[in-house]
């Protein structure tokens, strides 16, 4: 058993004072109490100077690319990005080892600065040693698009084995189209759910598909190729970046999948690629559920959900608790796990996390804020 305390607690939007949170020997919270006098003197509670929050949830990462930072030029627009990243994998200058230990590497990273989940973007097989062994709760959307010399048909069977083997490391999966300007829209289709194969299979489950993160790509069908072909019985859909996404966009997918949906910025990640962030004010106008992801090293320098936090309050002014359920309770609910994950409440085994060196007067993150593990 122990107690944990300090001057604030968030969970769920709510900003609780001088609160002490009691788990059991596994991490379950046993009791959540606030408004507790004289928190930082009493016995048998540890005290930590910050504020507590759940464990974070990454909705959106692609680990199997940890090996790719640095190598990819900041500001250059979606289109430059992706062939430099298709010409680093034709070089292919980097062994599967060297990869997956990198991985490995960047997997210690996050659990330790408070990562308890990550909706994991996967299609190598280096990575699953390492999500095998993680400490973080992985679900792994193995992402599609047109493989050369395939129909469709085959690089879906190809993706459905994929699943397949991820289940056996015991590794949740699920499949997902990459994005329009990469399939064909009978992949497309197979891969949201909306077609099956002859021999009655098809993709179920959690979706995750990038969607309107370029002016230039996509196009004025990408609405109707990526919405369309979405079966609105998965059980929950993710828009990823979603940067040029407008109302009309935005509108049809909530009235096609309703609170299944869920908006997934990546701010620095969208700014390092397109120098843009989505329209987070009009996802909040329109009621819209928003978690956070850090996407991967090839777009970013850190795989840190605090450093994204931080970039919404620098440049839109949001309040802390509110990021902070972006980071946490939405995530959770986005992957299907809310029943264990996402705030911090009786019965919950969320992890508890520590947000150290905040701006307690304003509740802003600042340049030296970290997130720390507790549990």
């Amino acid at each position: 058993m122990r107690k944990i305390a300090a001057h604030y607690l968030i969970t769920s939007d709510r900003l609780l004072n001088s609160a002490v949170v009691s788990l059991d020997d596994e991490g379950v919270i046993t009791s959540v109490e606030e408004n507790v006098a004289d928190i930082d003197s009493l016995c048998g509670v540890e005290f930590y100077n910050g504020v507590l929050i759940p464990g974070m949830i990454n909705c959106h990462c692609h680990l199997e690319y940890s090996y790719v930072k640095g190598m990819i030029p900041a500001h250059k627009g979606l289109p430059v990005f992706i062939d430099t990243i298709i010409d680093i994998k034709k070089r292919n200058e980097v062994s599967d080892e060297q990869k997956s230990s990198l991985a490995d590497i960047w997997d210690h990273v996050m659990y330790n600065e408070g990562i308890t989940a990550v909706g994991d973007h996967n299609n190598n097989d280096y990575v699953y040693s390492v999500k095998k062994k993680s400490r973080i709760h992985y679900h792994s959307f193995v992402e599609l698009f047109d493989m050369d010399g395939k129909t469709a048909e085959e690089t879906f069977s190809w993706g459905l084995e994929r699943v397949k083997t991820s289940l056996q490391y015991g590794i949740e999966a699920t499949i997902s189209p990459h994005a329009n300007y990469t399939m064909e829209e009978r992949l497309i289709r197979l891969t949201g759910g909306e077609d099956v194969l002859p021999d009655g299979r098809f993709a179920d489950g959690l979706c995750s598909v990038h969607f309107k993160e370029s002016e230039v790509l996509g196009g004025p069908e990408e609405r109707r190729l990526i919405l369309n072909s979405i079966s609105a019985n998965r059980t929950g859909v993710l828009l990823v970046h979603c940067i040029y996404a407008t109302e009309e966009d935005l509108s049809a997918a909530r009235d096609k999948f309703g609170d299944k949906l869920t908006v997934v910025p990546c701010p620095l990640s969208n700014l390092y690629i397109e120098e843009r962030l989505p329209d987070i004010q009009l996802m909040k106008r329109m009621g819209l559920r928003i978690a956070l992801g850090t996407d991967s090293l090839s777009s970013n320098t850190v795989l840190s959900m605090v450093e994204e936090m931080r970039c919404l309050q620098e440049h839109l002014n949001l309040p802390l608790p509110e990021v902070v359920k972006y980071a946490t309770e939405n995530g959770a609910v986005a992957l299907g796990i809310d029943d264990w994950a996402g705030t911090i409440e009786v019965g919950k085994k969320p992890g508890l996390v520590l947000l150290s060196d905040v701006d307690m007067s304003n509740m802003r993150l600042k340049a030296k804020s970290k997130g720390r593990r507790l549990i």
